[in-house]
């Protein structure tokens, strides 16, 4: 499945999931989601600036075991100093019960007066003496908040104000608020200033000036703070009914109102739906990264507008929800999508396994589903060559055309005066462009595949002028063996061999083009590289020559001349596999191979048979030089120099430059033992090795 239909198949889980969770989230699961919304609305109405009502008192009687008479008759007691002192404004919001069968003290006959008016709640029996009158509702949601009240009640279909509303109504300068006169509307309550409290014996003593209260609000109740608290407001302040009458109060008063208004439901019913179809439409066809900002980045959005909302307009705007489906989405998402890096890597690997066994469409299959890069292109031409060599010259068309489509053309201009430079105009089918190095059997040109217009690189041999007759069958031969076997591999690490022939008395490799620069250039001692990026590069190193043993394949001359590396990408590529010979468990092959000797394993300068472990003593040697600047073994004869490869041990480097991780004397003594049975097992063990020096370092 390529990468399109793979976010399609994604897509459509997405919209099924967000689907579903709409209809849970406001459906049978709503009680359990509203604790997101609650919290969000907690959060940012906590800490709302808080509404003060100046000049008012709080009075509350402490009598608990009091009976009702006792309890009026401190209520008509406190009352009478309040009106003497001249109170603007008397709150009883929840005074004591009285039956029906009662009669009232006489006191309540004379409760309001012009100057000193007097508020109880609706129904009660002070109602009918009072100067106003309006019902007191604060009920706690589950989790025992206050939050929601309203401003009206419908009552026998008269509209009927809260308290708090008809006590701020009936100022001479009452506020004129459209916001306030909706039967519809919810009213939020946030925050509480805390008013100052008169204990009631000091009200009733002698010695109190009455005076001093002349003109302010006083809410005189029996319900102690703390001890007959209400419940809990989002701030966490736990408040009396008079307390939250106050709170209110002073919110209407100062126009601070928190509301939610009709409209504000639409909203919050279309967030969810709108959120739902921005993640289902932009989220899976995006990397994990991608999905994570965008994710962060629409929830501090939404966070942002309830916040402005809440602190700015004073309207509820609940997006604790829709934060969580949009959330829920993404997460889906970010799972179904996995680790891109894995999965192209184990693309890659399926890929590079079908194209070795010949199975070239379920190899197709794989390659399409990794990511554009050079290593892939190079793979795919190699795979157009397959096809052709199957006679499936439409297959082969197929996959050119779908490199043309995600990789698009590059073409380069051949440079003028080549042939004075004694290079040929042609190899095979490829122009010739440039030389770029010199190989230990030849040079390399930068050259053109036509058919594509792509860069590669060929080495070319002049295979007709070192050898004759037997001679030049025997090298012929091997040549073909040689790029048979280079052809055979197929490794992000490991540069890819497209083609081999003969043109011109030049035998040819054509293989992929990389832009690098050899390791080689990093071994001066004034450009070293850091310590942590020469073993992740010998880790990739190790991982490459890994995957070429398991195909039967050995180097013979690991060496930093043939590791290009690509600063920009952080890429590592393996070059120069034109030594290398196929190990043929069936025939003994012995002789020391083309090489340099001073990277060459103690068996490879004896004649030994060689295995895989060779390549990762020459690797243990390029770090070594990698690191320092210089190699482990050095001599100014090759026979000096054979006697310390195999008889002395390399020198230690942790302490020769900073940043070399106290470890890697162990590993690079493990790499370079002289006997091949004390090294790594194999490369992937050696780059563990390699990697687990580079978090030290």
């Amino acid at each position: 499945m390529d990468s399109s239909q793979n976010q399609k198949k994604i897509r459509l889980i997405a919209l099924a999931f967000a689907c579903v969770l709409l209809l849970l989230v406001y459906g049978p699961l709503a009680r359990w989601f509203e604790t997101a919304d609650r919290f969000l609305f907690d959060q940012f109405a906590g800490r709302i600036p808080t509404a003060v009502l100046s000049d008012a008192y709080i009075i509350s009687i402490d009598k608990p075991r009091a009976s009702t008479t006792e309890l009026l008759q401190a209520y008509g007691e406190i009352i009478e100093v309040l009106k003497r002192g001249g109170v603007s404004r008397i709150v009883l919001a929840n005074p004591p019960e009285v039956a029906e069968s009662e009669s009232l003290p006489a006191w309540v006959r004379n409760l309001s007066s012009e100057d000193t008016r007097v508020y109880v709640p609706l129904r009660h029996r002070f109602e009918p003496y009072a100067s106003r009158a309006g019902f007191v509702e604060f009920k706690s949601d589950e989790d025992g908040v206050l939050r929601r009240t309203e401003f009206w009640q419908l009552t026998e279909g008269v509209r009927k104000p809260a308290l708090p509303l008809a006590i701020a109504f009936h100022r001479d300068d009452a506020p004129s608020n459209a916001r306030m006169s909706s039967l519809d509307d919810a009213v939020y309550l946030s925050r509480y200033a805390e008013l100052p409290r008169l204990p009631p014996e000091e009200v009733l003593g002698l010695s109190f000036n009455s005076r001093q209260l002349y003109g302010s609000t006083v809410f005189l109740d029996h319900e102690p703070a703390l001890v007959d608290a209400l419940g809990q407001l989002p701030s966490g302040q736990y408040v009396t009914t008079s307390e939250a009458t106050a709170a209110l109060l002073a919110e209407i008063e100062q126009n601070k109102t928190l509301l939610a208004p009709s409209w504000v439901v639409s909203i919050q019913w279309l967030a969810p739906v709108l959120l739902s179809i921005v993640a289902v439409l932009f989220i899976p066809d995006r990397g994990r990264g991608d999905i994570v900002l965008l994710t962060l980045g629409t929830i501090v959005v939404l966070l942002i507008l309830e916040a402005i909302a809440v602190y700015l307009v004073r309207v509820r705007l609940d997006l604790g929800r829709p934060i969580v489906i949009f959330a829920g989405v993404s997460l889906l998402c970010f799972w179904l999508i996995g680790n891109p890096r894995r999965a192209t890597a184990d693309a890659f690997r399926k890929g590079s396994d079908f194209l070795a066994a010949g199975r070239l469409e379920p190899a197709f299959a794989e390659f399409r589903r990794c990511p554009p890069s050079e290593t892939l292109a190079a793979v795919m031409y190699k795979l157009s060559l397959a096809f052709e060599q199957q006679a499936k010259p439409e297959r082969a068309e197929a996959v050119l055309q779908w490199m043309k489509k995600t990789h698009g053309s590059i073409s380069t201009e051949r440079k003028k005066g080549a042939a004075s430079e004694g290079m040929p105009d042609r190899l095979g089918r490829y122009l010739i462009e440039r030389r770029i190095g010199r190989g230990a059997m030849g040079a390399v040109y930068l050259a053109k595949d036509p058919r594509i217009n792509r860069p590669v690189a060929v080495k070319a041999i002049p295979i007709e002028e070192e050898f004759e007759d037997e001679e030049l069958k025997e090298a012929r031969l091997r040549f073909y063996r040689e790029a048979e076997s280079a052809g055979r591999l197929t490794h992000p690490n490991i540069i890819t061999v497209f083609d081999a022939g003969e043109d011109k008395g030049q035998a040819y490799i054509a293989m992929e083009y990389v832009p690098g620069i050899p390791l080689k250039d990093f071994t001066d001692p004034v450009k070293l590289l850091a310590p942590k990026r020469a073993l992740e590069l010998a880790a990739l190193t190790a991982e490459g020559l890994d995957y070429a043993h398991n195909q039967g394949v050995i180097h013979r001359d690991i060496k930093p001349a043939n590791l290009l590396y690509d600063p920009k990408q952080g890429a590592l590529k393996i070059s120069d596999f034109g030594v290398a010979r196929m190990t043929d468990n069936n025939r003994t092959k012995t002789g020391i191979v083309l090489g340099t000797p001073m990277y060459m394993s103690p068996e490879q300068l004896g004649a030994e048979n060689l295995t895989g472990l060779s390549d990762l003593f020459s690797l243990g040697v390029t770090l070594y030089e990698l690191l320092t600047g210089e190699v482990p073994f050095k001599a100014s004869n090759i026979a000096v120099l054979m006697t310390k490869i195999t008889t002395e041990e390399a020198a230690p480097i942790a302490h020769r430059r900073a940043g070399i991780p106290a470890n890697v004397d162990t590993v690079l003594a493990k790499a370079m033992a002289k006997r091949p049975e004390d090294r790594f097992s194999c490369g992937a063990e050696m780059a563990i090795a390699l990697r687990n020096c580079a978090r030290v370092s």
